[in-house]
């Protein structure tokens, strides 16, 4: 079965960021590092107490980012999923933030700082497993389970389906790739031809999950041979990734579960001192020095 490994996006404000995901979300802040492509920015991370893939969602953190224009291809709205009988209690906190939401079904529609939507879908999954669960004021059995759904807008979904079927065999029926019982991906059109710009609350890639190594350079191999724009396959030390422009011109990554966030420090005090991977390690103070200022 597939499933995702994580999604990235762009945020603003750091501290704005963490409030939201960590204090109002109640994730957790699994890892404080590095855009490992751009050394200047800082990459948040939050997830399941363990840093789960699947439970992911990271922020690059870029100070002074301008809007974002989505017009011709774009990556669009978080989905999350919540456990059985949950759905009221995530409403009065909602209420209790005074964050405002709208309530389709069993789904719960609002928007981050950044204006990203988040859409928080109540399942019929028991909660989180005890050594998933984060240690907050979030009741154990109405935690944030994962990621459950995002969407691509193309031009072409067409292109884009048939990417994801000939590549990775995954069909799509109505708009929709369901990757296993829960999860899902849409791919909606667009319609217009300006270039879109990357800003505040951008989605920079979905990632999905992938078994091993083994099996990420099969999926390279693959891509090479079917002709695909493949960007890179990159060692990011929490996991190894493979990057690919879908047709449609936006980022999909494919990364491993292992090693995970544990590398380079222990599972109880994730997120809690700014870590880099042992291959960063003896950059350590020319990163720190050259970070973007925030405010």
């Amino acid at each position: 079965m597939a499933a995702f490994h994580h999604i990235s996006l762009l945020t603003k404000d750091s501290h704005e960021n963490v409030r939201f995901y960590t204090e109002v979300l109640g994730m957790r802040f699994v890892k404080n590092t590095v855009n490992q492509d751009n050394h200047r920015m800082l990459h948040y991370y939050y997830g399941d107490y363990q840093g789960a893939p699947g439970s992911v969602v990271t922020f690059f953190i870029v100070p002074h980012l301008g809007h974002r224009y989505e017009n011709k291809n774009f990556i669009a709205t978080i989905g999350l999923k919540l456990p059985q009988n949950s759905l009221d209690y995530w409403k009065e906190r909602f209420i209790h933030y005074s964050i405002d939401y709208t309530i389709n079904d069993r789904q719960i529609h609002l928007f981050d700082p950044d204006q990203v939507e988040i859409i928080l879908t109540e399942t019929d999954l028991p909660p989180l497993a005890l050594d998933h669960q984060v240690k907050n004021e979030v009741p154990v059995d109405k935690q944030i389970l994962g990621l459950n759904s995002s969407q691509i807008h193309v031009n072409d979904p067409q292109a884009t389906s048939d990417f994801f079927e000939t590549f990775l065999g995954w069909t799509t029926i109505d708009q929709r790739i369901q990757l296993n019982a829960t999860d899902f991906l849409e791919i909606l059109p667009t319609e217009t031809d300006k270039p879109s710009h990357m800003g505040r609350g951008s989605a920079d890639h979905i990632a999905f999950a992938v078994t091993d190594d083994a099996a990420l350079e099969a999926l390279h191999q693959r891509a090479e041979k079917q002709g695909w724009q493949i960007e890179k396959i990159v060692s990011r030390g929490y996991f190894k990734s493979l990057y690919i422009r879908e047709p449609g011109g936006n980022r999909m990554e494919f990364a491993t579960l292992t090693p995970g966030f544990t590398i380079d420090e222990p599972l109880e005090k994730l997120g809690e001192s700014f870590a880099l991977p042992p291959f960063l390690a003896n950059q350590r103070e020319e990163i720190e020095a050259n970070v973007y200022p925030e405010k």
